[in-house]
């Protein structure tokens, strides 16, 4: 058989009344009850209900996964933020400075609060070493060190609190007085 040209081909056929009462019928359920029980009405609707289907099922499968799971990932990520929070320093508060002890830059200014402390009293300091040392951020750097010394032949400790601004090559002794329960070990 050789198909029609388009312009021979013959009209369709229109559907007669009856035609389309019986495929209304073979559509629509019999009672409204079948209706709501989730049959679809027709083919468009058939399609809509299997599309649904097919996404609604990965849908609800990947809710539920994130359900489950995003509590536990919160909580992870709380305890890690808590531990972080835990291990760095609070900005400008005072930190410890442990292994710094022999900087020769703490050193120097070890030695500038006990020459300063011997200038404001006339006392007989001789500076040993370094201790201790903390540290905390102000307009500049605040130093809080512990520095053993030789006071007339008896090793003492003291806490000397030294301010320093090294963009303006400037250093103040804030405080120096006698270490608190320390005592100086030979």
């Amino acid at each position: 058989l050789i198909p029609f040209p388009d312009w021979q081909r013959p009209p369709p056929l229109q559907p007669s009344a009856a035609q389309i009462e019986h495929s209304r019928r073979k559509t629509e359920p019999a009672s409204p009850l079948l209706r709501r029980c989730g049959r679809p009405r027709s083919m468009e609707m058939r399609r809509y209900h299997r599309v649904l289907r097919s996404v609604a099922a990965p849908a609800l499968l990947l809710l539920l996964l994130l359900t489950l799971v995003l509590p536990f990932i919160q909580t992870q990520m709380q305890s890690a933020r808590e531990k972080a929070a835990d291990e760095l320093p609070l900005d400008g508060g005072i930190v410890d400075t442990p292994g710094a002890e022999n900087d020769l830059r703490i050193v120097d200014l070890a030695r500038f609060a006990v020459s300063e402390h011997k200038n404001r009293t006339n006392a007989l300091l001789e500076f040993e070493k370094v201790v201790k040392l903390k540290q905390q951020v102000v307009a500049g750097m605040m130093y809080y060190i512990t520095i053993q010394v030789n006071e007339g032949g008896a090793k003492k400790m003291y806490e000397a609190k030294v301010w320093e601004q090294p963009w303006m090559d400037f250093k103040k002794l804030m405080e120096f007085r006698p270490a608190e329960g320390a005592s100086a070990s030979a």
